[in-house]
């Protein structure tokens, strides 16, 4: 079934035409003791995902169902999906993965693809945002290479408590690139030592890397490190982990030069390591060193809205050696699922989802606190939606025997005893306790 979505507008053009004042008049020709006030019977109205949650419920010994829950942290995150994503990206206006040779005669392409600049813009806290990039970890090398141009120095700093894939990829472009990089240690609280970062920055640093949430869920004091970095004349990168943060903390634009990061969570479905989408956005003064493409808002010559290409800075469009960046994969395909998905749950509801995380993720610290078995590494420290456990056991034994006892992935083995556990809006406090439980017994 198509999906048919009508504007407020459109919806008073038709009362207008039909010479109606409201959508109650069209029905003022029925007698209104045939209405019947039914939704005073019912119970209070549910989510999509409670309802299917139900259904699973009640099916599940009908039928077999995958019925392990998913705590796995780090590297992508799962979080509940709106089922009118997958009709609407079938759609033949947004189809295609990638802008066309011809962009302008696709409008519903460049349209989407403005409206997700636009959200993107407002949750970063940036002037400008581009068309999205290949992934979270590319677009943190993106914004390095960008602040070398921007500073004409090519070392930068970056915090050691950057996700493994993330590290690994500054590694690699580092290794054969333009630019070097040198290690901001961590301090006990999981966060990057600020003594050690103000001691590393001289006049060869072009700019700050750092991630908030970092690869330990631990939100980062960005307000601090920016003080040192705007004294220091260096830019701040930020690179977001875990974008449903945006609809809670404090935008990273408000502090940082560039902000980049991961948008998997933003209705894109976990599929064997992908797919994911990449965003980045920065201070208009920037836009010049901005990678990927930027479209704008215009009128045709009938005075219409007409969207076209404004900014394209890929060598598959230009000359290669006047290119910002050299990857031309455009996440146009995943830019729409997540345009999609921020128009469905809207400010306030990704701002309940964030909350539901971080509330969460606080319940299972505190339940988890005076445990013999399990101890956390961070406790005192502040997290969003996941946090480091070390167990008595080798944490393999442990995520093998609560798989098989509880169908539970307990979380992401990041060490010979550490795991790295997540929670979502998507959970309930009866399945946090079963966790904890199945955590327990697994240590013993």
């Amino acid at each position: 079934m198509k999906y048919l979505p009508i504007s407020e507008e459109k919806t008073i053009e038709i009362l207008k035409y039909l010479d109606k004042t409201s959508l109650e008049d069209l029905f003022n020709h029925i007698p209104q003791e045939y209405f019947k006030k039914t939704s005073e019977l019912l119970e209070a109205p549910k989510s999509e995902f409670e309802i299917r949650r139900i259904i699973t419920e009640t099916i599940k010994d009908s039928y077999i169902l995958p019925s392990y829950k998913n705590f796995l942290g780090g590297n992508g995150h799962v979080h509940d999906i709106p089922s009118i994503i997958d009709p609407l990206v079938s759609r033949g206006e947004f189809l295609t993965a990638y802008t066309p040779y011809q962009p302008e005669v696709s409008q519903g392409t460049l349209q989407a693809i403005f409206e997700y600049q636009t959200f993107m813009s407002e949750l970063m806290g940036t002037e400008v945002s581009n068309a999205s990039l290949y992934d979270g970890s590319t677009a943190t090398v993106e914004a390095i290479l960008m602040a070398c141009r921007i500073q004409k120095k090519y070392k930068v700093l970056v915090s050691e408590i950057f996700c493994k894939e993330y590290l690994e990829t500054i590694e690699t472009y580092s290794k054969y690139g333009s630019f070097e990089y040198e290690i901001i240690k961590a301090n006990s609280m999981g966060q990057i030592d600020l003594n050690d970062l103000e001691n590393k920055i001289d006049s060869s640093i072009s700019a700050v890397v750092i991630q908030s949430p970092n690869c330990f869920g631990i939100i980062e004091e960005l307000e601090d490190i920016a003080k040192i970095t705007n004294q220091k004349q260096v830019l701040l990168i930020v690179s977001v982990l875990e974008s449903i943060s945006l609809g809670m903390l404090s935008p990273p634009g408000k502090y940082a030069d560039i902000v980049c990061g991961e948008a998997q969570s933003f209705g894109i479905p976990l599929n064997f390591g992908g797919p994911w989408l990449g965003f980045l956005g920065t201070k208009k003064e920037f836009i010049r060193n901005l990678p990927g493409r930027l479209i704008g808002m215009g009128e045709d010559i009938n005075h219409n809205r007409a969207f076209a290409i404004t900014l394209s800075t890929r060598e598959q469009h230009i000359r290669r050696e006047k290119a910002t960046s050299n990857i031309c994969t455009n996440q146009n395909l995943m830019a729409l699922r997540a345009t999609i998905y921020l128009s469905v749950v809207g400010k306030y509801g990704l701002s309940e989802i964030a909350k539901r995380c971080y509330k969460l993720t606080k319940y299972a610290r505190q339940i988890l606190k005076n445990e013999y078995e399990i101890k956390l590494v961070y406790p005192d420290s502040p997290c969003f939606n996941e946090f480091l456990i070390q167990t008595r056991l080798p944490s393999s034994t442990v995520f093998d025997r609560v798989m098989e006892s509880y169908e539970i992935a307990v979380g992401t083995i990041v060490g010979e005893n550490l795991i790295l556990s997540s929670f979502n809006e998507t959970m309930n406090q009866s399945d946090i306790d079963l966790w904890k439980k199945a955590l327990i017994a697994a240590n013993k």
